[in-house]
């Protein structure tokens, strides 16, 4: 099968998409993975759950070591706080700053304009297909990465 260089294709169009997101990092100092926490914390915070370290080490699937190191950085940066949870003194929770929640929603702002971007590209049919064929493409890729 001739090599149809689409994996260079994709990265192009996301290193293109993310330019603005890279310059919202810098702007607070943060790195994808980051916000990628902070986002899991505004969402299951809104919907009334509490967040702890534990928590974050499930969503994101990194040691515990590099969570809190992450949550300490976070913190330094006026990210977030940290509060001792009302039901167990030994576990914290994690809760966004106003300046944390200010980047979780410029951050989904930017991901919204690139969304729209795509939409106006394609039609309904062609943005189903292509959800499609991106859900098939991460499915193949799990199974490699099992494989490994």
């Amino acid at each position: 099968m001739e090599n149809k260089r689409l994996y260079g294709l994709l990265s192009c169009l996301h290193r293109k998409m993310s330019r603005e997101n890279i310059k919202l990092f810098s702007e607070y100092g943060i790195t994808p993975v980051q916000m990628h926490a902070m986002v899991f914390i505004h969402c299951q915070t809104r919907d009334g759950k509490s967040v702890c370290q534990k928590d974050i080490e499930k969503q994101t699937n990194l040691r515990p070591s590099a969570i809190s190191t992450m949550i300490t950085n976070l913190e330094k940066n006026g990210l977030i706080t940290r509060i001792v949870c009302e039901s167990d003194a030994r576990t914290k929770n994690v809760l966004l700053t106003e300046k944390g929640l200010d980047a979780c929603l410029k951050n989904k702002e930017l991901i919204e304009k690139c969304d729209g971007v795509v939409q106006s590209a394609l039609t309904e049919e062609e943005q189903e297909t292509f959800k499609a064929l991106l859900l098939k493409i991460m499915a193949e890729s799990e199974k490699e990465v099992k494989n490994d």
